[in-house]
C-alpha cells in the first residue's frame, strides 16, 4: 500500500512548478471613465502617459538596485467598475498595451500588448479579469514613467458614464 501510494505522489514532483528566480510584485492602478454611448463599430482607446513607475520605492522596499533586475513581466491585471450599478456586459474585447522605445516606419513608438481578453462573458459582472502576454517590459518599467493604453471592443452600447479603474500587476524577478 505504501509503495502504491508513493507511485501516486512521485509524479507530483516530477511535474510541479518551480520558482526560477527571486522576485517581487510592482502594481499600478489607472481610474479612468468609459463614456454613455460609445457605439459597437469602432476602437475604443483610453491612453494614460506618464504614470511614474516608483521604481526605487519598489526597488528599495524589496533591498535591490536596477541592476540586480533579471527581467520584468506582466503577472495580472484587472478591469474593474467601482460605483455605480452597471456591469461589464457591454464589453466584448479588451487589450492593454505599453509604450516602448522602440519606433515604426513612420517614426512612431511602438506599442507592445502586456494583457488581454478575448471573448468576455456577458455574465463577467463588475471585474474583468485580464490574461497576461508574454513580453518582457524591464526596460519600460526601469524608466521614471511609462505609458499604456486601454483598446476595448463593445457589444453593445456603453449605458452610461463608468468610473472603470485597470489593476496590474507585474513580477520582477532578480
Amino acid at each position: 500500500m505504501k509503495n502504491l501510494l508513493f507511485l501516486l505522489i512521485l509524479p507530483i514532483f516530477f511535474f510541479s512548478c518551480g520558482d526560477d528566480g527571486i522576485g517581487f510584485d510592482m502594481s499600478y492602478r489607472q481610474d479612468f471613465e468609459i463614456p454613455a454611448g460609445l457605439n459597437t463599430f469602432d476602437t475604443h482607446v483610453f491612453e494614460f502617459v506618464n504614470i511614474p513607475t516608483n521604481k526605487n520605492t519598489f526597488f528599495t522596499a524589496n533591498d535591490v538596485t536596477e541592476s540586480d533586475i533579471t527581467g520584468i513581466t506582466p503577472r495580472e491585471a484587472r478591469l474593474n467598475i467601482d460605483f455605480g450599478d452597471e456591469d461589464f456586459y457591454f464589453v466584448r474585447q479588451v487589450i492593454v498595451e505599453i509604450r516602448t522605445e522602440e519606433l515604426d516606419n513612420s517614426g512612431n513608438r511602438r506599442w507592445k500588448e502586456i494583457y488581454f481578453r478575448e471573448n468576455v462573458p456577458l455574465n463577467t459582472g463588475r471585474s474583468v479579469i485580464l490574461l497576461p502576454s508574454l513580453p518582457q517590459v524591464t526596460e519600460e518599467l526601469t524608466r521614471d514613467q511609462f505609458s499604456v493604453r486601454v483598446e476595448m471592443l463593445f457589444r453593445d452600447i456603453t449605458p452610461t458614464f463608468i468610473d472603470a479603474r485597470l489593476e496590474m500587476l507585474f513580477l520582477a524577478k532578480y
